[in-house]
């Protein structure tokens, strides 16, 4: 009987997971239940932020990092703690006059254990001008900037659910119209 690769390699990578027992693409181990709903909880909070900075809900931000959160970024000092990292986020994009689309992709979860993990993940991040632009049929070359960025997330366990406690952030680069980045 014949079957064509791919429907062997869906197969192999999938029907595992369909049976309760998730594939390590490393090849390494299989992935416990826990461990693959560790790595859905990490994807789910990387969206939440998304989602959270592009809708302009501020008070999300608590359903994304711990009380104590510690964020890292070029050129500028640590963030410590969830009072800090929201007055920051709300400052940056609140009054702003452009809008955002976030995308994020964990590409890597690692060292999950029952209370800890941590992710490497890759986010793009376009920038809009004013919103009383009308979006019409594709981006707006001469008035967007887009940052692709890493950022290199630890998390911890809470009663409330996973919360990133630490990150990373790294602009891997810029393109497009940095003004839109100014305050009106």
């Amino acid at each position: 009987m014949y079957f064509p690769i791919s429907s062997l390699l869906v197969s192999f990578l999938f029907l595992p997971c369909l049976l309760g027992t998730p594939i390590n693409p490393s090849g390494t181990s299989p992935l416990s239940n826990n461990d693959a709903a560790t790595i859905a909880a990490i994807n789910q909070l990387l969206s939440l932020f998304s989602i959270t900075l592009d809708l302009k809900t501020f008070s999300q931000l608590s359903n994304v990092y711990a009380p104590d959160a510690q964020i890292g970024g070029p050129g500028t000092p640590p963030l410590v703690g969830l009072p800090a990292i929201t007055d920051f986020y709300t400052r940056t994009f609140q009054n702003a006059s452009f809008q955002t689309e976030h995308t994020s992709d964990t590409v890597y979860a690692f060292d999950l254990k029952r209370t800890t993990a941590k992710s490497i993940s890759y986010a793009e991040v376009a920038y809009f001008g004013p919103a009383d632009f009308e979006r019409g049929g594709g981006l707006f070359v001469d008035s967007s900037v887009t940052f692709r960025e890493r950022l290199e997330n630890e998390y911890v366990k809470l009663r409330e659910g996973w919360r990133v406690s630490r990150q990373s952030l790294t602009i891997l680069s810029i393109e497009g119209d940095k003004s839109l980045l100014q305050p009106v």
